[in-house]
């Protein structure tokens, strides 16, 4: 599923949609992809809102092999409104995905345990220490009895669902056609009601939505590699991730990191925990930490950023400061802002 409007990352998705934003160097769908390729023939891939850029990145290619099929929804029809469009092309047990999660659970798991316990539905859930960011669901032995969007107070449980299901085909008897229409909100109560089995799996490992500015900068980082590139004169520290053609001057301190191709650092600059993308350039004695430059972002000297998302092409003037906030393109900041 890569229709996502990913709102809670603009400005990055204002020219590209959440599941082609980039994470340690690829876009974040292929992590899914590449998950799913141990146990599936072929791919579907819904799309919306910027459809035409997945598309032409998949453009007469393959993943490991398998086939891509494109389904476009002009109009959003939700998660399982989506499905329920493809329903023509499904025959069998099939996996579903959000292409803005990466996680480190071998897929062969859920699927085994899925057929092995009959259910109609099986759910890959993970515990989280803030049940009100997620939807969450009660377990038992295997198989859940409730389920919770989001609860604000009294969490039914720190089982969050991390957005990977499989499915029998027999769920779209339950999904009127052409119609906006849930998984979570909608489907899963739906099933319950007519007495089909849902089944709740732990995932093991590692699991990431990059829905919010601070998990994308941890997704990157997660898959960064330990920096093992040498930068005279300067410290490359934790785990980094350098693209192509990155300049990077004297006297610096990078610290779990993602730099993009073609971005600039000058001298004496320090950055932590930070996501710097394509084309950006960060000017002298400036300092960011838990921040993102979005493309094509220019910083004057001795910029000062923390907490924060710098939109693609924005120009902050030398000696600015910007704190926990979120600066749109078009804006021009002036350097005591």
């Amino acid at each position: 599923m890569a229709g996502g409007l990913g709102t809670r990352l603009r400005p990055i998705t204002d020219n590209i949609p959440k599941s082609l934003i980039p994470v340690a160097g690829k876009p974040v769908v292929f992590y899914l992809m590449e998950a799913l390729a141990r146990v599936s023939n072929d791919y579907i891939l819904t799309v919306s809102y910027r459809y035409d850029k997945v598309i032409d990145l998949f453009s007469g290619k393959s993943v490991r092999g398998k086939n891509i099929l494109f389904s476009v929804e002009k109009e959003p029809l939700g998660t399982a409104g989506g499905l329920k469009k493809v329903e023509k092309f499904i025959e069998e047990t099939f996996i579903v995905g959000n292409a803005d999660t990466i996680f480190q659970q071998d897929v062969r798991g859920i699927v085994d345990f899925h057929r092995k316990n009959k259910n109609t539905v099986t759910l890959g859930l993970t515990p989280v220490d803030d049940p009100s960011e997620y939807g969450v669901a009660k377990v038992r032995n295997g198989r859940i009895l409730e389920f919770q969007e989001k609860p604000k107070t009294n969490p039914i449980s720190n089982l969050a669902n991390v957005g990977v299901y499989v499915m029998e085909p027999e769920i779209f008897d339950y999904i009127e056609k052409g119609k906006q229409v849930d998984v979570a909100k909608e489907l899963l109560p739906a099933l319950q009601q007519g007495g089909k089995r849902i089944g709740g799996f732990r995932m093991k490992g590692t699991w990431i939505d990059i829905g919010r500015p601070r998990d994308l900068i941890r997704a990157n980082v997660f898959v960064a590699g330990k920096a093992t590139r040498k930068v005279k004169g300067s410290r490359l520290k934790g785990k980094i991730y350098l693209g192509k053609n990155v300049r990077i001057g004297k006297n610096c301190v990078l610290e779990d990191v993602a730099i993009y191709d073609g971005a600039v650092i000058e001298d004496n600059v320090r950055i932590k925990n930070s996501v710097v993308y394509d084309n950006s350039s960060v000017g002298g004695g400036s300092k960011i930490e838990d921040s993102i430059l979005s493309f094509g972002s220019v910083l004057g000297e001795g910029v000062i950023i923390s907490d924060s998302v710098i939109g693609g092409g924005l120009l902050l003037r030398k000696g600015g400061k910007i704190e926990g906030t979120v600066v749109s393109l078009g804006e021009d900041k002036p350097g005591d802002y």
